[in-house]
């Protein structure tokens, strides 16, 4: 049977991805390895027995496939409507992202996004086809102008940690534990200590640290009046069958027992102590007896199991060059290339090294791509975007004129009809416009709203632009 368990497990390996990152053993906490272990157990049990049942087919797609397409839908509304951290859109909050990426081992900085929230205070990370995301609410970012920018670093970190730790994808292969009661929830929590201390560890400021949880408890103005000994004491005296159930059936600790856990983590003194309740054993003893085989199993090969799943995520090659060029390290890519490396290699949404040279204006690895054979017409999936409308977009010239000469259709239209011309027109890129008709571009060529590139340019004020167009062949 133990066998038969890891085959499985190596079918499910391709929904993992732990991190080769060797983190300090003190900065987990020392229940998340065994309870992820617990519920992969469980998992894979439940798996089994989907796999000799005749519902399986039916059953397989709801419980893996819907809650991928609905997290897909979900990520995909943000990116299209939320506001993306950049070096030009709140570039000291970027700039915080790249200094925790940095201490944290990152080769890919994730994707930073901030969107409104009703009033609710909150973040998250996620990934969407093989980008790494995270999310912040509106009202919380909003510490930025209320003087928290210590709180807004701890909290972006945690979220960092999450896709450090790899819980994304680690949720993924055990949704069947996620959906029993208890087993998905106490791993979940187990993430949530392991983040907060690897927040409280690159942040080295556990004063930011608690006071980032006690807003998410009452705010961001009123954390600051709030008596944190009162508030840990309080919960602390809190006892019964219900207060006991709500935490084991939450997916995160109560923020007491989280701010309690920094101040052990950190040293800190304190004179109130959260006590484990006398109600726990009772229910566990049950669960155990029901779930004895895989308890047993967890426990003794939690180790090896989590050792096996590390040796078989390693970090593939093609990621490697994506990482090198997204990071401007002309030296890493040209070693790459000699060593044979397809240089049009994609993410999971269709992004090129190229894209990333276009994208950084980075001319020598645009160079050295182009040399290996990297296609400056490859697609990429979200926005039907080219290295050069990339180059547009960003008004990096240098990398316009070079792509032009090497073989960049000055004239691919995406699949409404826009076309690189239109981009430049649009932005008022008077020096990529004439570019671009240098190089062939075409200016009649009208998108499926039968507009052209003068028609954008005089819509944005860019009369000079307009004419030019008209007069290489625009029809009046």
């Amino acid at each position: 049977m133990v066998f038969r368990v890891f085959g499985v497990y190596c079918f499910l390996k391709g929904m993992l991805e732990l991190n080769s990152y060797d983190l300090n053993t003190s900065l987990v906490h020392r229940k998340e390895d065994r309870y992820f272990v617990l519920a992969l157990i469980f998992s894979v049990f439940v798996y089994l027995g989907l796999l000799v049942s005749i519902i399986f087919i039916f059953v397989i797609p709801i419980l893996v496939l819907l809650p991928l397409f609905a997290q897909a839908i979900m990520m995909a509304s943000i990116r299209t409507n939320g506001v993306r951290i950049t070096p030009k859109q709140f570039p000291e909050v970027y700039e915080t992202v790249q200094e925790q990426c940095a201490k944290m081992g990152f080769a890919v900085i994730p994707d930073v996004y901030v969107m409104e929230s009703s009033g609710i205070l909150n973040a998250f990370a996620s990934r969407f086809f093989g980008r790494n995301m995270v999310v912040l609410y509106s009202d919380l970012f909003e510490l930025i102008q209320a003087g928290g920018s210590k709180e807004l670093t701890f909290i972006i970190t945690h979220e960092l940690a999450h896709i450090k730790r790899n819980h994304i994808m680690k949720q993924l292969a055990i949704i069947p534990a996620l959906w029993f009661p208890f087993i998905g929830e106490a791993y979940s929590r187990a993430c949530e200590y392991t983040c907060d201390r690897m927040a409280t560890y690159f942040t080295n400021d556990a004063d930011a640290a608690m006071n980032g949880l006690t807003i998410l408890a009452i705010g961001k103005s009123l954390y600051k009046r709030v008596d944190r000994e009162e508030y840990l004491l309080h919960s602390s005296q809190e006892r019964g069958f219900f207060v006991w159930l709500s935490e084991k059936l939450s997916t995160h600790p109560p923020l007491p027992k989280r701010i309690y856990a920094i101040q052990q983590f950190a040293g800190i003194a304190t004179t109130t102590v959260f006590k484990s309740s006398k109600i726990g054993p009772i229910v566990f003893l049950v669960i155990m007896v029901a779930l004895v085989g895989s308890i047993v199993l967890g426990v003794v090969f939690s180790k090896a199991i989590v050792q096996f799943a590390d040796s078989i995520t390693e970090t593939e090659s093609s990621d490697e060059l994506l990482a090198a060029a997204s990071e401007g390290d002309i030296e890493r890519v040209e070693a790459l290339l000699e060593g044979g490396m397809d240089p049009n290699v994609t993410d999971g949404e269709g992004w090129t090294a190229l894209m990333w040279a276009a994208q950084l204006n980075e001319l020598e690895i645009a160079s050295s791509l182009i040399t290996a054979g990297a296609d400056p017409d490859m697609v990429e999936h979200s926005y039907e975007e080219t290295a050069l409308t990339i180059a547009l977009f960003n008004e990096s010239l240098e990398i316009v004129a070079f792509l032009l000469e090497h073989g960049a259709n000055p004239n691919l239209q995406d699949s409404s009809g826009w076309a690189p011309i239109m981009t430049a027109a649009a932005n008022g890129d008077a020096e990529s416009v004439q570019l671009l008709l240098d190089a062939g571009a075409d200016p009649a060529i009208a998108d499926d709203t039968d507009r052209t590139a003068a028609d954008y340019a005089l819509e944005n004020g860019y009369d000079e632009i307009a004419q030019l167009l008209l007069e290489r062949g625009e029809p009046i």
